[in-house]
C-alpha cells in the first residue's frame, strides 16, 4: 500500500473531521442510496445476520468541491435501530462519522483492510452507485457499536483523495 494511501486508510480518527479540515466549506455528503436491503454475504457474516434478514443500508460519497473522494457503505441491522439509535435512518446528508465520533456511547472493533477486486460484490455495487469503477482501490471496514448495537461501515478510498492531498 502506498504511503499516501496508508495515511488515510490506517488512520483511526474520524474521516469526516479530517476531510472537513482539508475541504472546509467545500465538504459535503452525497447520498447515493439508502433503504432496506439484503446485506452482501460477507456483510451478513460480519454482522452475524441470518440470510433472509434485511438491514438499513446507506451508501454515500464524501466529497470535496463536489468531487467524490471516499465512498462509504453502512449496514445497520434492524435490531440496531432501537435503544436511541433510530436517528441512524434519518441522517440525510449528515455524515455518520459525526455521530460515531461524538462520544455517544460508541466503540469499534479492529479495522479490516482489503484491495477491491473487479468481481467483488461490493466493487460491483459501488461501481453502479457512484458511476465509476472502484476495483483496485483500497478499502477498510469496521464494526462500530453505537449504544452497544452493531453496525458495519465500509469506506473505499478513491484515487482523487490522494491527488487532492498532494
Amino acid at each position: 500500500m502506498p504511503e499516501t494511501v496508508a495515511d488515510w486508510v490506517l488512520g483511526t480518527g474520524s474521516l469526516t473531521a479530517r476531510l472537513r479540515g482539508s475541504c472546509g466549506q467545500d465538504f459535503a455528503v452525497r447520498v447515493l442510496s439508502e433503504g432496506w436491503q439484503r446485506p452482501l454475504p460477507d456483510e451478513r457474516a460480519c454482522l452475524r445476520l441470518h440470510r433472509q434478514r434485511l438491514a438499513w443500508v446507506r451508501e454515500v460519497a464524501l466529497c470535496c468541491d463536489r468531487q467524490p473522494l471516499i465512498v462509504a457503505r453502512s449496514v445497520i441491522p434492524r435490531s440496531s435501530l432501537r435503544a436511541g439509535n433510530q436517528a441512524l435512518r434519518l441522517l440525510g446528508t449528515r455524515p455518520l462519522g459525526e455521530l460515531l465520533f461524538s462520544g455517544a456511547g460508541s466503540r469499534r472493533e479492529s479495522l479490516q483492510l482489503a484491495r477491491l477486486r473487479q468481481n467483488d460484490d461490493l466493487a460491483e455495487r459501488l461501481r453502479v452507485q457512484c458511476g465509476q469503477p472502484v476495483d483496485g482501490q483500497w478499502a477498510r471496514r469496521v464494526v462500530h457499536y453505537l449504544r452497544h448495537k452493531p453496525l458495519l461501515v465500509t469506506e473505499v478510498f478513491l484515487p482523487e483523495l490522494v491527488e487532492s492531498d498532494e
